[in-house]
């Protein structure tokens, strides 16, 4: 009488599938092999060959499919499942080591793998897993149960200066928003650079510090729109005019720097800078420097004039003539105060800032602000209802 594991090898020996299954083995053809084995109805012997198919697939996917698909034949209490599952988990981590972790499924798939490498015993393994994924109370609980108390120590300091790190970002973030919505941009700048280096990972912190650079005035000049009028201020009482100069005036017949006018020892003086088509005194063309008395019209070219005087130790100049009449210029070191505007602009340390009168009512954007207004280009400020726009 044949015994059950006689007839068992007989029909092994007899299975078409069985025999086709043993050679695909021999050319290392394992995932066809499991198959056939499947068809024999073998699943121990289909299970062995997807793990061999599993621990020689390059590809993170392949390897994950031959698990799982191993985990399908063996039963539910095989002694080997426990250890698959770990190699699941191990497999994910690894290509979570090398690659890093960036998409919504790549975190998935690795919390699914700390946990069940936390469920197989491999807490140490876990603890990386869960470390990858910025889970620190769960690092903590699987280093603890793995007795890794030196990597546990690294890890409670480690959290600490991260803490004491968040919080310093957080109040730095905190004094660049307040500083930079009541006009004290520099102190906006000197928080924002401090944040952007203590984190230069985080891409959201450079783009505001660019963003904050960009609109930063350096230099001694300045154009405002005050109402409708248009001034151009500048933090010396010297001012060359010209296409391309410290105060922009446009003409066909003006050089890109055409005319000096300026405070010399209380007194104004006018020269022309090598220009193509000369400056003019009321009508006369001059040559080299002349001190003018009083109020007096310049002509630039043919195409563009304008007047100029001395007032309060403040150059003022008004385009009477060209592209810009009605340009209104005002230059000197100390607060220059713009008709109609109860407010005056200074610059300090190449930075130009506007400081409203006692008592006027001053907003910048929505934000009531009382002290002087470092000011950006693209401003929007309004003093007693008068609307200021940083050109």
């Amino acid at each position: 009488m044949l015994r059950s594991a006689d007839v068992s090898l007989l029909r092994r020996i007899f299975d078409s599938a069985y025999r086709r299954a043993r050679r695909a083995e021999g050319k290392g053809e394992y995932r066809e092999a499991a198959a056939l084995y499947v068809e024999a109805d073998m699943p121990d012997e289909a299970a062995h060959a997807f793990l061999v198919h599993a621990t020689r697939a390059k590809a993170l996917d392949d390897r994950l499919a031959s698990f799982q698909d191993a985990l399908r034949w063996l039963p539910i209490d095989h002694p080997r499942r426990g250890e698959i599952e770990a190699q699941i988990g191990l497999s994910v981590l690894d290509e979570a080591q090398r690659r890093g972790v960036h998409t919504a499924e790549e975190k998935r798939r690795l919390q699914d793998a700390a946990h069940s490498l936390e469920g197989a015993g491999r807490d140490a393994e876990a603890a990386t897993a869960f470390e990858l994924l910025g889970r620190m109370d769960d690092v903590a609980r699987c280093l603890e149960k793995a007795g890794e108390v030196e990597r546990l120590e690294a890890l409670l300091q480690g959290t600490v200066e991260v803490s004491r790190r968040e919080q310093r970002l957080r109040r730095l973030v905190a004094d660049y928003e307040m500083a930079v919505a009541v006009g004290a941009r520099l102190e906006a700048l000197a928080a924002l650079s401090e944040a952007s280096e203590l984190a230069p990972e985080d891409v959201s912190l450079g783009s505001l510090l660019r963003g904050l650079e960009a609109r930063m005035i350096r230099g001694r000049g300045l154009r405002l729109r005050v109402g409708t009028a248009e001034f151009a201020f500048f933090g010396e009482p010297r001012v060359v005019l010209g296409r391309d100069a410290d105060v922009s005036v446009r003409g066909a017949s003006v050089s890109r720097r055409h005319t000096e006018v300026a405070i010399e020892d209380g007194g104004l003086v006018v020269r022309d800078v090598g220009s193509r088509n000369g400056t003019l005194v009321r009508g006369v063309p001059i040559a080299g420097d002349l001190r003018v008395e009083g109020t007096s019209e310049i002509g630039l070219g043919d195409d563009v004039e304008v007047r100029v005087s001395i007032q309060d130790g403040v150059l003022h100049l008004r385009v009477l003539r060209g592209l810009d009449r009605d340009l209104v210029v005002l230059a000197g070191e100390h607060s220059l105060r713009p008709e109609g505007l109860r407010a005056g602009v200074s610059f300090e340390g190449g930075h130009p800032r506007l400081t409203a009168f006692e008592g006027a009512n001053t907003q910048l954007g929505r934000q009531p602000v009382a002290a002087p207004i470092v000011l950006l280009r693209e401003d929007v400020i309004d003093v007693d209802g008068v609307r200021v726009v940083v050109l």
